[in-house]
């Protein structure tokens, strides 16, 4: 019992005992006649008590009225509340269902709630979603559709009904509503950005590529996401090369060359940049500036590419000479001897001067045991030599490097190696998984003297250019 209500049944009994007291006194006086009209008179007692309550039971009629209200209104509110919880708990469970890939559970719930809440923003949202995953696109559209027209300026309604139009076969239809996004949200269409993005990149677009890729850049600078932003300097990087690339395709060569600089004072690791740097300079018909420029990316990184390049840009060149004696002084750069040793053999071969190509890889024997790539060239160079027999192991070497005879296998699921096949792979209990594999160079780029570079990475982990 509330104190208020305690109080106001003290307070009556009090008022109660009052009156009995002051009746009890008045007892005489309250029988006196009181005349109402001329011919009907009552006791002075009764003429007081309805005097009382001709003016106490309207006020007290109100207040029971308002109470009885508030009360109703209570127990609606308490009602609709219970009601609204238990539609949460339905949508919760929904997206659990959802989440679980427990599609057929996850749309009766959602069902349920959209005939409990049909103007609902997240379950029209997520039942659409739910609808297309089972692949009842038609349906899905309809949901979708109902959404955007009770909510017009929502950017996630516009993205599922691309994807629902794209479930159905109609792309043109798709990409018309992903083209509104990017047209009617400026300060939106993230997403959206990123797909046109990738498809101007399958189609080998690079300037409109880095149109989009500005405008991406923009919209996660605005929302200050660092993270985000450092990912997609790595596109960035990669299109800035490859414009580079197409100004030097075109003639413009000093376009290219202060695009260039600019790009490798930003990551002086891009080795495709280093390589086109001394592009560069060919074109500007500076060979040896190439050539230093090739030498400086090979003592920065380490990467035999740089080695190819030159060897190559020599050979073009009909001076194999001077590709002997560059490749003798990098031997003595860097922080390993291995590749341009390896490399010099491979030049010496080209050149048909075995004798010395022998010479210059029997010397890496035990460094590149495990290579198959030198073994295969050790075969080339004893062949050319005479030495069939010798030629033959070292081409048996290279076909048991590339794993040919032992069938190494590997799981296709989780990427585990085991030397023979099993029916299910042991590391992640995959069935129909494992199959032959090949082994791989069995050196490492620090043996090597290789520094490894950061990848540039142009298209996202789960997306391919043909989607």
């Amino acid at each position: 019992m509330r104190v208020r209500t305690f109080l106001g049944i003290l307070l009556a009994v009090v008022a109660a005992i009052a009156v009995a007291y002051i009746s009890n006194l008045n007892a005489e006086s309250l029988t006196i006649r009181f005349a109402l009209t001329p011919a009907v008179s009552v006791s002075l007692g009764w003429a007081l008590i309805v005097c009382f309550l001709l003016g106490f039971l309207p006020t007290v009629s109100v207040l029971l009225a308002q109470t009885l209200k508030k009360d109703l209104a209570s127990r609606r509110a308490r009602r609709l509340e219970r009601e609204a919880k238990s539609l949460d708990r339905s949508f919760r469970r929904a997206v659990d269902y959802q989440c679980d890939g427990l599609w057929g559970k996850a749309s009766a719930e959602l069902e349920g709630l959209l005939a409990e809440r049909p103007e609902d923003f997240s379950t029209l949202l997520r039942y659409g979603e739910v609808l297309r995953s089972r692949g009842r696109a038609e349906e899905a559209l309809k949901i979708h559709r109902r959404a955007s027209v009770l909510y017009p300026r929502s950017v996630a309604v516009l993205y599922q009904l691309a994807d629902d139009y794209a479930a159905r076969g109609d792309n043109e239809v798709a990409e018309q509503v992903r083209e509104r996004i990017l047209r009617d949200f400026p300060g939106q269409g993230l997403r959206g950005l990123r797909r046109k993005r990738n498809e101007l990149l399958s189609r080998l677009d690079w300037r409109d590529a880095m149109r989009a890729q500005e405008k991406i850049g923009a919209l996660i600078a605005e929302a200050g996401d660092v993270s985000e932003l450092e990912k997609e300097a790595a596109v960035r990087t990669g299109l800035t090369y490859q414009r580079a690339v197409t100004l030097l395709k075109e003639d413009r060569t000093e376009e290219a060359n202060e695009l260039l600089d600019k790009l490798l004072d930003e990551e002086p690791r891009f080795v495709p940049g280093l390589i086109l740097k001394g592009e560069v300079e060919l074109v500007r018909d500076d060979p040896d500036a190439a050539v230093a420029a090739w030498r400086r990316g090979f003592e920065a990184i380490g990467s035999p590419v740089f080695l190819m390049r030159i060897e190559d840009h020599f050979i073009e060149r009909q001076q194999p000479l001077e590709a002997i004696s560059t490749l003798h002084a990098l031997r003595d750069v860097g922080e390993s001897d291995i590749l341009p040793r390896f490399f010099l053999g491979r030049l010496y071969y080209r050149l048909e001067m075995h004798d010395e190509a022998f010479k210059a890889l029997e010397g890496l024997s035990e460094e590149l045991e495990g290579s198959r790539s030198f073994h295969f060239l050790m075969g080339k160079v004893r062949q050319r030599r005479g030495d069939l027999d010798l030629a033959m192991k070292s081409y048996l070497e290279c076909a048991q490097r590339a794993g040919a005879g032992e069938g190494e296998f590997v799981c296709r699921a989780c990427d585990a190696h085991s030397s023979d096949w099993r029916d299910r792979c042991e590391e992640c209990g995959s069935w129909n998984s494992v199959e032959l594999d090949f082994a791989e160079e069995a050196f490492s780029a620090d043996e090597l003297g290789v520094r490894l570079a950061p990848a540039q990475s142009i298209y996202d982990r789960d997306w391919h250019p043909r989607d």
